[in-house]
């Protein structure tokens, strides 16, 4: 049986406001090396398209990193609003 698009996003977001009000740093941690993975390989295949000579590393480096500790830091800020509410 096929089950509509919508009622599988539905499905995925009750999964997920599950997993962040159970763990809400690791599973934003997860998601910002998701996402700064993701934005690294993108930079870094702009700079191949592009021909950019050097590829600059140190800049998708230290961008991915700051992603990182961006959602690392929301995480935090949601897990001591989640304790405020108990």
């Amino acid at each position: 049986m096929k089950v509509p698009v919508g009622e599988r996003i539905s499905r995925a977001g009750h999964w997920l406001g599950r997993r962040l009000v159970a763990r809400p740093v690791a599973t934003l941690t997860i998601i910002g090396v998701i996402a700064a993975a993701g934005y690294f390989l993108f930079g870094v295949a702009v700079s191949l398209a592009t021909g950019e000579q050097p590829i600059p590393w140190w800049r998708y480096s230290r961008d991915s990193g700051m992603h990182l500790l961006v959602w690392v830091g929301v995480g935090l800020l949601v897990r001591s609003r989640l304790k405020k509410g108990d």
